[in-house]
């Protein structure tokens, strides 16, 4: 009986360590936790993720270096690699298929993107998916960005990508002429009432930065 009390609880802990390992760093139920999404049957092999995750995952973007690595692989990358990045329940690969998808302009995984975010399983991509929402800026990518700021800016606990996502929204309603964040902003205020140093305009003006490097990357590709 001992014995198999103690095999629960050492995988449990080995469970509780992929978790932690993959980004789901902070457990929570939402609205939102039994979205459907695709996810891959089979664990991404090491060879993919050399060349596909590890190279990128942590490298800055406005980099030569990134550059020169993402061309390297350019020809390889489709609908079909980014989703099965998107896929892995980590958030290496899925930052890096939300990346890819906005560099590719890869529309079609805006409802897989957009279900993620509203999930947010795991940590560290949410940004991603905000800027690869606001590279498609079309209503579905404003929907799920409202949808995600009216549920998450209610939980005060919950030290997520809402910046991210006033600042993607701020993004679509600059680029398409209208004020879409206003709406927001009350319960943006009370939602940093514990927060002192999320600073609304710097996040605004650094997503700003980071879509000018992803836009002219972009072009670049496709001139």
């Amino acid at each position: 009986m001992e014995q198999r009390v103690t095999q629960k609880i050492n995988d449990r802990t080995k469970d509780l360590i992929s978790l932690h390992v993959a980004g789901a760093t902070v457990r929570h139920t939402s609205p939102y936790s039994e979205l459907k999404v695709d996810e891959n049957t089979q664990p991404l092999d090491s060879a993919f993720i050399a060349t596909y995750v590890a190279p990128f995952y942590l490298q800055r973007k406005d980099t030569d270096e990134f550059r020169q690595k993402y061309l390297a692989v350019k020809s390889s990358i489709d609908i079909k690699l980014v989703s099965k990045l998107l896929g892995d329940f980590n958030w290496r690969p899925r930052s890096v298929g939300a990346y890819f998808s906005a560099l590719g302009g890869m529309n079609e995984l805006e409802e897989h993107i957009g279900k993620l975010l509203l999930r947010s399983d795991v940590c560290y991509t949410g940004n991603n998916y905000c800027l690869a929402l606001a590279s498609f800026s079309s209503q579905a990518a404003i929907h799920y960005l409202e949808q995600y700021l009216e549920y998450y800016l209610e939980q005060p606990d919950l030290w997520f990508d809402q910046n991210s996502a006033m600042a993607a929204l701020s993004y679509i309603g600059a680029k398409q002429g209208e004020d879409l964040i206003t709406p927001y902003i009350p319960l943006w205020q009370k939602f940093i009432a514990n927060k002192p140093n999320w600073d609304l305009a710097e996040s605004i003006e650094l997503f700003s930065q980071q879509m000018s490097v992803l836009n002219e990357f972009k072009y670049e590709l496709n001139s």
